[in-house]
């Protein structure tokens, strides 16, 4: 990743890439999840427009990411559901 990317990142960091992911515990209530997907699925283009490698960061590429559908939260799955990117 460019220098920059991150607040007081100065120099560039050597990675390997990966799709996001974000973990949480799992007893996270469904409502919450749902709330979670949905709020980052309403700020994508702005979040892409902040920083570059947030543009992989999408409802869609998350679904598509996910090796089998059921590994994705039941919370989020109503939304991306809801959305049309989860079948």
């Amino acid at each position: 990743m460019p220098a920059g990317s991150y607040p007081n990142q100065s120099e560039p960091i050597a990675s390997l890439g990966s799709w996001s992911f974000v973990l949480t515990r799992e007893d996270l209530p469904d409502d919450v999840a749902y709330r979670l997907a949905k709020t980052l699925h309403s700020v994508e283009p702005t979040f892409c427009k902040q920083l570059a490698q947030a543009c992989e960061t999408t409802a869609a590429n998350t679904v598509a990411a996910a090796p089998k559908p059921e590994l994705i939260h039941p919370g989020a799955a109503k939304y991306f559901r809801e959305i049309g990117v989860l079948k």
